[in-house]
């Protein structure tokens, strides 16, 4: 089993609903136009899904995202009938595989972040800057920090945030804020600081394929925190929880794990599965949950969108991606 971290909990839980996280005004960027890289487009619901259960709005809730185009296009390469290749920027690509809220002001977006948000103080460092709501919420919950430093990899994002929220901040504000271009990976490797708390999101979403990778800079985070600090990782728990359902599944069918070219920790799973046939079910969810709990390995060592996953938006999704994550 994992090895106790004080400074960090796996168990602690940002999936709870909080009103209050509709309640707090945020800043956003405005609307921009459509491109080829990233772009902040609203839109409006009556509901949405939070943790699995309906929320319904009183009045109609515009909510605010940035967009890009989806990973996925790239995996494919689309012809006409006489064989010419179908270049890139055509908007044949966005219909099969339509671009994605890479960051967004969703109901559940807002609950995770204000869970972790109530718990900053000191010290902080950010991995992720997206929308700018965690910051956001420690300032206007007032939390006891005296500087908060923000690690964002894409300079449009850090542009579109510096155009917006940094601007609407006091001087005073604004002088406990540190924005820095670069991966959180390098920056925990060359930073010599310690901090109080440490915030991870730098996963676009609640896939566990991204299990082994928020291990890994769990493990880098560690020694650059205070002996008293602590980490959390947006939406761990949930990742933890959707992994150990589907061990189990994979389990009672006796799926062909083998066969698909899988994630790190599910690459352990199925080897292990494979090597204790019949074992009992009731045996399957806390080896699945070590495993989840213990693969690290960076992003740079594996490509998420090249490993099984059993979620798919439509059938036809689902027959590409078992096409694609088949091995030959």
């Amino acid at each position: 089993m994992r090895n106790k971290d004080p400074q960090f909990d796996p168990e602690w839980r940002d999936d709870v609903f909080d009103p209050a996280a509709l309640e707090i005004p945020l800043v956003f960027p405005s609307d921009s136009a459509r491109n080829d890289g990233i772009w902040v487009q609203s839109r409006c619901e009556f509901e949405e899904t939070v943790f699995g259960k309906v929320h319904r709005h009183a009045s109609p809730r515009v909510i605010k995202a940035i967009v890009k185009k989806s990973d996925l296009a790239a995996y494919h390469t689309l012809s006409d009938s006489a064989g010419n290749v179908t270049p890139r920027s055509h908007p044949v690509y966005d219909v099969l595989f339509p671009p994605k809220a890479w960051m967004s002001d969703s109901v559940e977006e807002r609950c995770t972040t204000l869970a972790a948000a109530r718990l900053a103080r000191g010290k902080i460092l950010v991995g992720g800057l997206g929308l700018a709501v965690y910051p956001q919420f420690v300032l206007h919950l007032q939390r006891p920090f005296h500087s908060m430093t923000l690690v964002e990899r894409e300079p449009r994002v850090i542009e579109l945030i510096r155009q917006a929220w940094i601007k609407s901040l006091s001087r005073e504000e604004a002088s406990r804020i540190r924005i820095i271009e670069g991966t959180i990976e390098s920056y925990l490797r060359e930073t010599a600081e310690l901090f109080d708390t440490i915030y991870l999101d730098t996963w676009e979403d609640g896939d566990p394929r991204f299990l082994p990778y928020a291990n890994y800079l769990v493990q880098l985070a560690l020694p650059k925190c205070a002996a008293d600090g602590q980490i959390q990782c947006w939406s761990y728990a949930l990742m933890m929880d959707t992994f150990v359902r589907d061990a189990i599944m994979y389990a009672q069918q006796g799926f062909p794990l083998q066969n698909f070219h899988l994630d790190p920790a599910l690459e352990k799973l199925a080897a292990w599965l494979q090597s204790n046939p019949g074992t009992p079910l009731e045996a399957v969810a806390p080896t699945a949950r070590d495993m989840a709990l213990t693969t690290a390995q960076s992003l740079e060592d594996y490509d998420r969108n090249l490993c099984f996953t059993p979620y798919a938006a439509s059938m036809s999704e689902a027959i590409r991606n078992m096409a694609r994550f088949r091995k030959p």
